[in-house]
């Protein structure tokens, strides 16, 4: 008995063409059908004109995204069906010998201090070898080093047209900057910039550039592009980010790293469908086992109110918590208690949700403190350059407090010299979580450890049936509780009166 066929032919470099019979079309758009992030709350399923998932097939033209292959198969082995592959797999990979990488990676090194680690060997060469997938690899783990190593080889092989796509500007400066540091003495002659304020030169082979700078652009800005490279890729599930890699057709090599991968199947598969599947992961914890990132040491300072203000919040809803939380002058008791427990010398990073929060922090710092630390604040009203100077002091600065917002410094900022992480805002997010955390993984000679500050603000009360009803910021807490067993971090918790 012949068994049915799902025959898949190249249409671009972002989908395959789909033959098969129309039932079988149909199992594969349910299998690859997920729930949208908080679909309960959308209008339109409410109204129930919506059954709240979100499909990566359509069955309409029959288009399928390549990153998503390893899903035909599961659909495949499920009804046994047999895959055929109409076109010639040798495009989809490449094989790179290791000596020949090897020499390349000695050659670039020369002369610098900077030398390729066993595993970002590996990260390399999966990337190269594969063509396109997703790198998961710990912040500090040196994934700027293995996207200069993959531009420089490809640049060598012929590539002409290759683009690095960032979160925002702050990183394209310091990936440029990156880049010269590792030695690239002439980078000017094939990199070039691209965002707001900038003009880039499109006839250098490589542009870095953010997201935001690009994603309205025709695809014809895209048509020659044939390396995409995105960094923090989780950001990818962003619809902006799946448009650009949709519109780079010609894209041979498409590529994402990140430290975390997002929990929302919906997320990972918007993530996936563009890049492709996970081809080299590596857990901060083995990173810091083997001493290349710096232990962690995290102290939750469990912040407890008055029966008043417990009273007073019963029932508020989480835009009126943070309202409360923010605003709550005796708060800072918290900066009084760490600062008198953070060693002479140590820098300091404190992460907030609003800016308003920030310049808060900011102002009873220096009434406060302003005699014994270098305060710099970096958020959305900051100029890049403003950044990168700000960036570059902390790391040869001492006793420096740098205040940031957690949309411009929990991702990608490359900053050695802190010791210290304070978590000013509540958040439940896995990916801001940990990629805050990274802010301080990075190991530095004047520190052992990182110590991050978890401030939680504690307002739960025992309700009428003895039950104990948890507030949203001990709820994320909980959350993020789970996130540090999991990584194996060890931590602390601290009760203190407000």
């Amino acid at each position: 008995m012949n068994r049915e066929k799902i025959t898949l032919k190249r249409f671009d470099e972002t989908y395959f063409k789909v033959e098969c019979d129309v039932g079988t079309h149909l199992e594969i758009r349910e299998h690859v059908s997920v729930y949208a992030a908080n679909y309960k709350f959308h209008p339109k399923f409410k109204a129930r004109i919506w059954n709240g998932k979100i499909s990566f097939y359509d069955v309409r033209n029959h288009l399928f995204p390549i990153g998503l292959l390893p899903e035909i198969y599961k659909v495949a082995e499920k009804f046994g069906y047999d895959v055929v592959l109409d076109f010639d797999v040798n495009e989809l990979s490449k094989i790179v010998p290791d000596d020949v990488l090897e020499t390349f990676c000695d050659n670039i090194s020369e002369g610098t201090k900077f030398t390729i680690r066993d595993y970002q060997f590996d990260t390399v060469k999966a990337a190269l070898e594969n063509k396109r997938g997703l790198i998961v690899s710990g912040t500090g783990s040196g994934k700027s080093y293995d996207i200069y190593t993959i531009f420089r080889y490809l640049l060598e092989r012929g590539k002409k047209k290759m683009i690095l796509i960032v979160p925002n500007t702050s990183l394209v400066e310091q990936m440029f900057t990156d880049f010269i540091d590792y030695g690239w003495t002439e980078i000017n002659k094939y990199v070039t910039k691209l965002y707001a304020g900038k003009k880039p030169d499109y006839n250098k082979p490589i542009l870095i550039t953010t997201w935001q700078s690009i994603y309205k652009n025709h695809e014809s800005f895209f048509e020659d592009y044939e390396v995409v490279i995105i960094d923090e890729c989780h950001n990818a599930k962003s619809m902006a980010i799946n448009s650009v890699m949709k519109k780079c057709k010609r894209a041979t090599y498409r590529l994402g790293f990140t430290g975390t991968m997002p929990t929302e199947k919906a997320d990972e598969y918007n993530i996936k469908s563009v890049l492709g599947p996970v081809i080299f992961e590596l857990k901060s914890k083995e990173l810091i086992d083997r001493g290349i990132l710096s232990k962690i040491y995290i102290a939750n300072i469990l912040l407890k109110y008055s029966k008043q203000d417990v009273d007073l919040q019963k029932g508020r809803s989480y835009p009126e918590e943070v309202r409360f939380i923010e605003g709550y002058s005796g708060r800072n008791k918290a900066l009084d208690f760490i600062f008198t427990h953070v060693h002479n010398n140590h820098n300091t990073l404190i992460l907030c949700n609003h800016i308003d929060h920030l310049k808060t922090i900011e102002g009873y710092i220096r009434t406060n403190f302003d005699k014994k630390y270098l305060l710099y604040s970096i958020h959305g009203e900051i100029k890049t350059s403003d950044r990168e100077n700000i960036r570059r002091l902390m790391e040869t600065g001492e006793n420096v407090i740098l205040l940031a917002s957690y949309g411009t410094c929990s991702a990608g900022l490359n900053i050695k010299r802190i010791h210290n992480v304070i978590f000013a805002s509540s958040s439940k997010s896995k990916i801001r979580v940990l990629q805050s955390i990274g802010r301080g993984l990075r190991t530095h000679e004047s520190k052992e450890q990182v110590i991050l500050w978890d401030l939680v603000d504690s307002l739960s009360y025992i309700n009428r049936n003895n039950k104990e009803i948890f507030n949203y910021s001990m709820q994320h807490w909980h959350e993020r509780l789970k996130y540090y067993t999991d990584q194996g971090f060890k931590y602390h918790n601290k009760s203190l009166e407000i």
